[in-house]
């Protein structure tokens, strides 16, 4: 056994060297072939001081400086310098925009840092030219994932609904390539108008993939959006809806429920032939309520033959409180799995979780007692 451990050691550090090598050979080769203009470092530095005692660049440098930054090499020397001069950064910005198409003819590595420096800048005083926007979009026909995604990250900073709608269409078109936490994450972070927003992404649903679909649903969610009109339809339109997709509507209801959606779910519980996956979130939609009907709806699944819900079940009724008599009615039915879920529901409970292992103890004395019992009436077996 020592022997096995050692030989993972071994392989785990050869692992860990192997990481650290290439990360330093790769550090090297972008240096090596995109290294820092110092001269034009030392330049930039002292443009930034004069345009901030006389309110611009010198001409001689403004007229040089987009045909320098075409060269991706002072591009990044530029970054390196606005990376302690944020507040310059916007003085800059004309000269970067003016070198779109020049870096579009450039390899994806080229493309995909001029897109994350577009995503560096600020848009809230000044928005986005749109005629650089228009050109701009061309970067999501990219087969770099890279590009693709440095080019999102500045839509989102844009925060333009017209331009989101479109990479929409973009994202959709290539479904899987750009991951949908990415997409979610990137809309919750975004600058847009989130009133004007999520309107109009509500309008052109039906047009979206699930894939898509799904991910709306999750930042409709997440944003407070009122889509309950929208998660009723497709949870009503049952097998006719993409099952994650309904899924993702279920939870939807989870934060936000209402009268309607309850009424589903205790549909959704009344039919044992429901899948395993809808009665879980079910409960779990129905979980900040506690009427007698729902009550009742969630007991009959402590004893559901999948774990999910029968513990979803079980988490549902301690949260609301169960007197000892409900306890019993539960331990009765002699459900090992629903025993242990429920023991383990109410294990920083010191005096329930003793009543719970005690009675558990008892009725399994009974059992036994009644097993033979029933061995004695038998008799001995005939030889």
């Amino acid at each position: 056994m020592s022997i096995i451990v050692e030989i993972y050691l071994i392989v785990c550090v050869l692992l860990l060297l192997f990481d650290i090598l290439f990360l330093v050979l790769k550090n090297y080769r972008n240096q090596e072939f995109y290294p820092k203009n110092h001269g034009l470092e030392e330049n930039i530095r002292e443009e930034i001081r004069i345009h901030r005692q006389s309110g611009a660049f010198s001409p001689d440098f403004e007229a040089d400086l987009g045909g320098k930054l075409g060269k991706i090499r002072n591009l990044i020397t530029l970054m390196d310098v606005l990376s302690g001069e944020r507040d310059a950064a916007d003085w800059f910005r004309p000269a970067v925009f003016a070198q779109i198409e020049e870096y579009q003819k450039k390899t994806d590595y080229e493309q995909a840092y001029y897109a994350y420096v577009v995503s560096r800048f600020g848009y809230a005083r000044e928005p986005v030219p749109p005629e650089f926007a228009a050109k701009f979009m061309a970067f999501l026909d990219s087969k770099s994932l890279y590009t693709f995604a440095n080019a999102m990250d500045a839509l989102y900073q844009f925060g333009q609904t017209n331009l989101l709608l479109a990479a929409m269409d973009k994202v959709d078109e290539r479904q899987g390539f750009y991951h949908q936490k990415l997409l979610v994450d990137g809309l919750l972070a975004s600058r847009a108008d989130f009133q004007e927003l999520n309107p109009a992404l509500v309008k052109n649903f039906n047009q979206y993939s699930p894939f898509l679909q799904e991910c709306l649903l999750n930042f409709f969610r997440m944003t407070g959006h009122d889509a309950s009109a929208l998660c009723l339809r497709l949870i009503q339109n049952g097998d006719r809806t993409d099952p994650e997709l309904r899924y993702s509507a279920m939870r939807y209801f989870s934060k936000y429920p209402n009268a309607q959606a309850q009424a589903l779910f205790l549909e959704t519980l009344g039919r044992e032939e429901s899948p395993w996956m809808e009665q879980m979130l079910a409960i779990q939609a129905l979980e900040q309520t506690s009427d007698a009907a729902v009550r009742e709806a969630v007991l009959k699944k402590v004893t559901s033959p999948n774990w999910y819900v029968r513990t979803k079940a079980i988490s549902y009724l301690h949260r609301w409180g169960l007197t000892k008599e409900q306890i019993f009615d539960i331990l009765y039915l002699r459900d090992k799995y629903a025993d242990n879920a429920l023991l383990y529901q109410y294990r920083n409970e010191k005096e329930l979780s003793h009543y719970i292992i005690d009675t558990m103890q008892l009725l399994q004395r009974q059992d036994e007692a009644a097993e033979e019992a029933v061995d004695e009436a038998a008799g001995p077996l005939p030889i």
